[in-house]
């Protein structure tokens, strides 16, 4: 049988999938044609939503997929045109009515998945905000089900089209490779099994593009089995000769990406309104006032750089505006020194007296804060400091720099034995607690609404999560044309905006509820932010920037430049016993990352690990897939076993040519590969610690302390003493233990 034979004719460019007419109804012919639709389509669609982890019925939906590619071939084999016809029309009747009665159903797995898309575009971007769109049904599992169903039965239609015509391969590549194309952008990458699926269909489509010389059904009893085995061999050989160090230093930077970034990230948080300039407003402080425009677009450009030391895993929040009267659209402002006590300098003196007390409880530090582009017009503070020029040293000449001193505490409240007397009860100004007629009725509403009860720090939570169960946020809340009362638009209409809109709202049910609450404006940074953009500045000494406690411990100064993106609105409410604290209502979008200090910026310049392309989705299904096709054609499938072992051999010759801590390292990335490929609850420990004690649990394996602490030394200490070459080889007899082990399932559960 020849099947790379080609075929004389004029287009021979094209692929033709037309069947010779016979009379008898030919089986193949339609299993072959909705399996090969099946592996395009499949392969595209699944590929991109695994790219994205999205979960959805994916059993359900390859079942979906095949079954419409069946019942399309099926009629289109028949050769009876009416037939064809009729169903084409049945099907778009019944592709309307699902549309029709299923809407909101599937908008919203439209949306799920845009909401997926765009948080990790935020993260890979650098991008603290962006669009979250609401969702009007919430079980988003059975949501997106529908959706990919929907969207695939798109597909199989659109294709079974094309290949009943002659189609090209080219085109078939653009309708099914582009999906791909946007979680590549973002460095996501496709699950192996639907990489497989669709480079099989690509190696099917390939050598019917080159003309095989009988009729379709006949030729792909043959092409299909051939194909994917190809598929297999070419995928697993990438995998195995391709390391991702190797990959990085070959393949150069993409210039177009990086020429991109600035306008994708516009895009990702604006969508199609970043490419007009009507409607929006610039990033930055803006002094109490709520837009009425489409729009807040940062253009990412350096507001302040700051220098500190990490000290706790909390955002540091510096405090620029406080306001005190809200008019509708805007606040006004709080004075920094009296009774309004704007810059909260009585709550400062307390935590100065228990430091002075206790630094074992208590922390103290000194903030460098440079003004870059931001508005002169304020001071950059973080919490808590003293009046306007008490403890700030601004230079003369063109006041854009201060070193602030200011004193940390923790959240919990634990600390507060000392002099909590001087904030119990303290005179707090009665407009803390007004409520203007304009929103007390869309106020009220919300507050018998959600049942807000408790202390302030319940209330607090309270009010947090009724906003993200219930709210959107977004930086394009659309024009506003209504009454001059903004948070009765926010809390009764909108249900979306941007922090000032949660915040300003906030602050209005907190004071409903008793609760003394002003407006607070500034910049705000995460500790995850400090980690991917911080960068170490050598030669400063930790004792001059810092001392007392800290929940990170000692670590080093660092310096980060903070975008016009990082302006933040947040909320202050007054308990008793710890005065004016932080409350910040706006919707998180990401987690936060507890990773260490000094582990993060220890790995900050890369480490050398293996591309997998998504491996630990595959497991058993490849190895299957291999057994098979050495059944068909034993001569590639010793060549593939071949280019496996040259892999091998060529990766441990690169390996043994590393230092030896850094062959500890990677033996133990391996493990960590593993464990986070059998279990979600692994992949959020973070520290050797909980990791180790995570293998001790699930798996009842001893790991002697010994080995334990000669790992820590490996990892974080300066030099070591231990032998690494046996640590590695305990390591190796680790993972193996590990892999023989079924996981408890009873803890895994827990």
């Amino acid at each position: 049988m020849r099947i790379f034979g080609r075929r004389k004719q004029e287009h021979h460019s094209e692929l033709s999938l037309e069947q010779e007419q016979e009379s008898k109804y030919d089986f193949f012919a339609v299993t072959a044609k909705a399996l090969l639709i099946f592996l395009l389509v499949y392969g595209a669609l699944g590929g991109f939503l695994s790219a994205y982890e999205i979960e959805y019925h994916n059993g359900l939906c390859m079942l979906g997929v095949f079954g419409l590619a069946l019942l399309l071939s099926a009629v289109y084999e028949t050769g009876r045109r009416w037939l064809t016809n009729l169903t084409s029309i049945v099907l778009f009747v019944i592709y309307l009515y699902v549309a029709a009665t299923n809407y909101w159903v599937i908008n919203s797995g439209y949306y799920a998945i845009l909401n997926r898309m765009n948080s990790v575009a935020r993260q890979s971007l650098n991008i603290v905000n962006g669009t979250e769109y609401a969702l009007r049904v919430r079980e988003e599992y059975t949501t997106v089900t529908v959706f990919v169903l929907f969207l695939s039965m798109v597909g199989v239609i659109l294709l079974n089209i094309q290949l009943q015509n002659k189609c090209s391969f080219i085109k078939i590549l653009l309708v099914t490779f582009t999906p791909y194309l946007i979680p590549l952008y973002f460095k996501q990458s496709p699950a192996l099994i639907y990489l497989l699926f669709l480079l099989s269909g690509y190696v099917a489509a390939a050598i019917l593009q080159g003309g095989a010389r009988d009729y379709f059904s006949r030729q792909m009893r043959y092409i299909l089995p051939f194909a994917v085995l190809v598929a297999v061999v070419l995928v697993r050989a990438a995998t195995f000769l391709l390391p991702e160090t190797v990959y990085n230093s070959v393949v150069p930077a993409s210039a177009a990406r990086e020429a991109s970034e600035a306008g994708v990230s516009n895009l990702v948080q604006f969508g199609l309104m970043s490419l007009f300039g009507r409607g929006r407003t610039g990033a930055g402080i803006s002094g109490g006032r709520l837009s009425r425009g489409a729009a807040v677009m940062p253009g990412y450009e350096t507001d302040l750089i700051v220098r500190y030391t990490p000290y706790s895993y909390e955002p540091v929040y510096l405090k620029a505006f406080t306001g005190r009267d809200y008019e509708g659209m805007s606040w006004t402002r709080a004075d920094d020194e009296g009774a309004d006590d704007g810059r909260m300098s009585a709550t400062m003196e307390s935590r100065r007296k228990t430091y002075a007390e206790a630094s074992y409880r208590q922390g103290r530090g000194v903030m460098s804060v440079e003004r870059a582009g931001a508005s002169k017009l304020y001071e950059y503070r973080p919490y808590y400091t003293g009046f306007a020029g008490y403890d700030a040293v601004w230079t003369k000449d063109t006041k854009d720099a201060a070193a602030i001193q200011y004193y940390y505490y923790p959240a919990d409240g634990w600390v507060y034995d000392f002099y909590a007397e001087d904030l119990i009860a303290a005179e707090v100004d009665d407009a803390y607690l007004f409520v203007p007629d304009a929103c007390r009725k869309a106020v009220q509403r919300v507050c018998d609404t959600a049942g807000f009860q408790g202390t302030a720090e319940e209330i607090a939570a309270q009010i947090g999560a009724y906003f993200q169960d219930n709210y959107s946020y977004t930086l394009r809340p659309g024009w506003y044309y209504g009454n001059p009362d903004y948070i009765s638009h926010f809390l009764l209409e909108s249900r979306r905006g941007y922090c000032s809109h949660f915040a300003s709202a906030a602050v209005m049910l907190f004071r409903n509820m008793g609760i003394p609450a002003r407006f607070a404006e500034g910049y705000a940074f995460s500790y995850s932010n400090v980690v991917e953009n911080g960068i170490l500045v050598e030669g400063e000494a930790y004792e001059d920037y810092y001392d007392g406690y800290a929940p990170l411990g000692e670590t080093a100064l660092v310096e980060m430049e903070i975008p016009d993106a990082y302006a933040h609105a947040w909320v202050e409410i007054y308990v008793d016993g710890k005065g004016w604290i932080v409350a910040d209502p706006t919707p998180s979008s990401t987690d936060e990352d507890r990773t260490s200090f000094w582990e993060a910026f220890m790995n900050a310049g890369g480490e050398e690990t293996e591309l997998n392309l998504g491996e630990n989705n595959l497991g058993a299904y490849l190895e299957t897939a291999l057994g098979g096709a050495s059944l068909v054609l034993p001569v590639i499938a010793l060549s593939a076993a071949a280019v496996f072992v040259t892999g091998r051999i060529v990766r441990c010759r690169r390996e043994r040519a590393l230092p030896e801590r850094e062959q500890v390292r990677l033996e133990y990335r391996r493990l960590q590969q593993y464990l986070s490929g059998k279990s979600r609850h692994y992949r959020v420990l973070r520290t050797l610690r909980e990791q180790l004690g995570f293998v001790r649990e699930h798996y009842g394996l001893e790991i002697p302390g010994e080995q334990e602490e000669a790992l820590y030394q490996v990892f974080f200490a300066g030099e070591t003493a231990c032998d690494c070459g046996e640590l590695r080889r305990e390591l190796r007899r680790l993972r193996a233990a590990v892999k023989r082990r079924p996981m408890r399932e009873k803890n895994e559960k827990a």
